[in-house]
């Protein structure tokens, strides 16, 4: 578990003098810090190398053509920032598609198994759109954004190698507001927190792409040059 959005704020203010070792921060300062750290976390999501794992989630098909995604939405869970791969229970892989793609696929009017999946991340709810139409269960892999900690108590729910990385980095972020400037070291330390954790994302996220990649070639059924 990592720590919570108080103890990173305060640590962040330490590193860059705005409080002492031992001192209480106003309750402004506080604020003003849980503030610029959901900023933060908002602006890393939009870089999905920052978040720190892919979420595997099972949707039922109905025969819509369309599936909205998020709170409220049809599939009730958190919106995905992205659909990184998709499949069905017998190993069969759908493909994820642009739009494109998908329209032309539409317009060929076939029917059967889902084959294809084209993910719109639109605003508060995303959508689904699947073809062939039908009924089935799909298994999604998808990116979902970082969430923001609910108080200044919350657990701020990252693995723990992400405290650096936050420390440091709000660290730079509210320096600015302070009148405080940035320590090489604080720097540093803030830069490598950040490329530790997208090196470690990236080979996560790229090892799961060649192993759906793997798979398919072997299956003969995937062919780099096919626009299908």
């Amino acid at each position: 578990m990592s720590e919570t959005a108080n103890t990173l704020i305060k640590s962040a203010l330490r590193g860059i003098g705005v409080i002492a070792t031992g001192e209480t921060p106003t309750a402004d300062e506080m604020n003003d810090g849980f503030e610029a750290l959901k900023f933060m976390l908002r602006a890393w999501s939009a870089k999905n190398i920052m978040i720190p794992y892919i979420t595997n989630e099972a949707i039922t098909t109905t025969g819509a053509e369309s599936y909205t995604w998020g709170t409220g939405g049809a599939i009730a869970t958190a919106r995905p920032e992205a659909i990184v791969g998709a499949y069905v229970v017998d190993d069969r892989i759908i493909e994820i598609v642009d739009q494109a793609k998908y329209r032309r696929k539409r317009v060929s009017g076939d029917t059967g198994n889902t084959l294809y999946i084209w993910y719109s991340p639109e605003f508060p709810l995303g959508k689904v759109y699947i073809f062939p139409l039908g009924s089935e269960t799909i298994y999604i892999d998808c990116l979902k954004a970082l969430s923001d900690p609910a108080l200044l108590t919350s657990d701020v729910a990252f693995p723990p190698e992400y405290d650096e990385a936050i420390k440091y980095n709000l660290a730079v972020r509210l320096a600015p507001e302070y009148g405080k400037s940035v320590s090489p070291e604080v720097a540093a330390l803030a830069l490598n927190g950040l490329t530790t954790i997208e090196n470690r994302n990236f080979g996560s996220q790229m090892g799961s792409v060649i192993s759906e990649l793997v798979n398919l070639s072997y299956g003969s059924r995937y062919n780099i040059d096919s626009d299908g």
